[in-house]
């Protein structure tokens, strides 16, 4: 009887990149994910505990309700707004007969007890399957009681991973804007707001320099630690530059409203696409205002840019011929693609976790060097196999490094880019890619000693690792900016979180003073 091979059957599910134009045509290497990605809800909970002043309620089940909650008290990134976290738990009658009533009453409690200016209302799974409109309650009690209840849906069946619990959270955001006091006159000093930025440290990046070299003052930060007045007064802005995909809906929303323009600079690696933002850039911020870009910060510019292309002219002949698997990075997927295609460097198979119409074009860039299998990401089990069948020289993402590099694949988790933005970003890149490639001849040469050891008879002779410039253990699909305050369960000092005395289902929490 033939054994069945795994890595030719999980294969065998995986399209080519050819028959892919959206994100439902995608398939998965299984039918159960492992390890699977981060729902909508974390991302909920990432984004709104940076909002000082505003509460969250969430509405679901016993385990959506006590993972936000204790995720939340278990991590110090959360400080004062751990207190400020609440679960509507949903019993069957609530889940029979709807859950409006309750939500009424919840909401009351909170502010009778608190006073809040904000309450985010986060629905999980439970609430949008048996569809519950918890919108029209939100609506009706916001002019009731003269706060704001925005709604944000986290749905996990319709998203890929936690990144649009991110989205919602800010697009929310658009409804606590008010219209600017005054218009901007022409001699003020210009001002943006800065959408999408998850990574930490813009200030290092090129992106800000030009900005601090170009005169511009930056408003507001989201997500970032951020107060509801500032949020309110969003709109008294120029431009929103977004920084990040996330930040689209609300620059949308922003524009729809506000009439203020919006300009898309996210993590691009393509010298010809940083070039080309840079210059809508300037059209924005110079050009429409009657003003030139200065001398010094184009030469500065321009110069950059003629190193970047030096050093890819180095690097190019020794990329030509590899092949890679992408998995999980904070650059933009295909685009990241792309470009390394375009440097001689081809995908073999590249994980997705989502696929815009404006990532078309980028995906035509890569099928003009190659046509790699394409599936969702977050699920490296049935990979395994497949390693032995594609044989790639990389692994750009997060997966096991030992597992890889017996294999005789060099693992390159790109977190460490993330921060980065411009030509800056570019350059980190190849700097980065020129150690994967000593990483990989060093691996190759002890596999070669290793075999020459056993041929001469020591058969427990054992091959060095080399991962470069990262950690050896890598994580496994997870998010690349790391899990706020790790295992989410109790720890000493932590307030406990008690019955409302009102309501069956509210858990609501003492202050960490009281609690001590």
């Amino acid at each position: 009887m033939a054994v069945e091979n795994l890595g030719e059957k999980y294969l065998s599910r995986a399209k080519k990149l050819s028959e892919v134009t959206e994100i439902y045509d995608v398939n998965p290497l299984s039918e159960a994910l492992f390890p699977g990605s981060h729902c909508p809800l974390f991302g909920a909970l990432l984004a709104i505990k940076e909002i000082s002043g505003a509460a969250t309620l969430v509405v679901g089940s016993d385990e959506c309700t006590y993972y936000s909650k204790s995720m939340a008290m278990g991590s110090p990134e959360f400080g004062e707004q751990a207190e400020y976290c609440y679960s509507l738990v949903l019993d069957q009658a609530d889940i029979s007969f709807g859950c409006q009533a309750k939500l009424s009453e919840a909401i009351r409690e909170i502010v009778e007890s608190t006073k809040f200016e904000v309450i985010f209302v986060v629905t999980t799974c439970l609430v949008e399957l048996i569809g519950d409109d918890l919108d029209s309650v939100c609506e009706q009690l916001e002019a009731e009681l003269g706060i704001n209840l925005p709604i944000v849906h986290t749905e996990h069946f319709k998203c890929e991973n936690h990144l649009p619990g991110l989205e919602r959270v800010m697009a929310a955001c658009a409804e606590l804007m008010t219209e600017p006091k005054e218009q901007r006159s022409a001699d003020q000093a210009r001002r943006i707001n800065l959408l999408g930025h998850r990574h930490g440290d813009f200030e290092q990046s090129e992106l800000a320099e030009y900005l601090d070299r170009a005169g511009i003052e930056i408003h507001l930060v989201l997500p970032s630690a951020a107060t509801v007045a500032e949020i309110r007064a969003a709109a008294e802005v120029d431009l929103n530059l977004v920084t990040d995909a996330i930040g689209l809906a609300l620059a949308k929303e922003m524009e729809a409203e506000f009439k203020i323009p919006y300009l898309y600079f996210d993590r691009f690696v393509t010298p010809e696409t940083i070039t080309a933002a840079y210059a809508r850039l300037e059209a924005e911020l110079f050009t429409k205002q009657g003003l030139s870009l200065p001398s010094e910060l184009k030469d500065w510019l321009e110069n950059k840019a003629a190193e970047l292309r030096e050093q890819e002219a180095k690097l190019r002949p020794r990329l030509e011929g590899l092949s890679f698997i992408y998995g999980n990075t904070p650059l933009v997927a295909l685009e990241y693609n792309a470009y390394l295609s375009e440097l001689g460097l081809h995908p073999a198979l590249i994980q997705l976790s989502r696929l815009n119409e404006d990532d078309l074009v980028y995906r035509e860039r890569i099928l003009k060097a190659c046509d790699p299998y394409v599936t969702k990401n977050a699920n490296i089990a049935p990979l395994q196999p497949i390693y032995d069948i594609l044989k790639p020289d990389f692994y750009f993402g997060h997966e096991f490094a030992e597992k890889l590099r017996k294999k005789g694949i060099v693992l390159m988790a790109m977190d460490r880019l993330g921060k980065l933005y411009g030509y800056q970003l570019t350059s980190a890149l190849l700097e980065y890619l020129s150690e994967g490639l000593a990483a990989r001849d060093k691996l190759l040469s002890a596999k070669q000693h290793l075999a020459e050891a056993q041929a001469a008879g020591h058969p427990g002779a054992k091959a060095p690792g080399g991962h470069p410039g990262g950690h050896p253990g890598g994580h496994p699909g997870g998010h690349p900016g790391g899990h706020p305050g790790g295992h989410p369960g109790a720890r000493p000092g932590m307030a406990s979180p008690v019955e409302s005395k009102k309501l069956s289902g509210v858990r609501l929490v003492k202050s960490r003073k009281e609690a001590e």
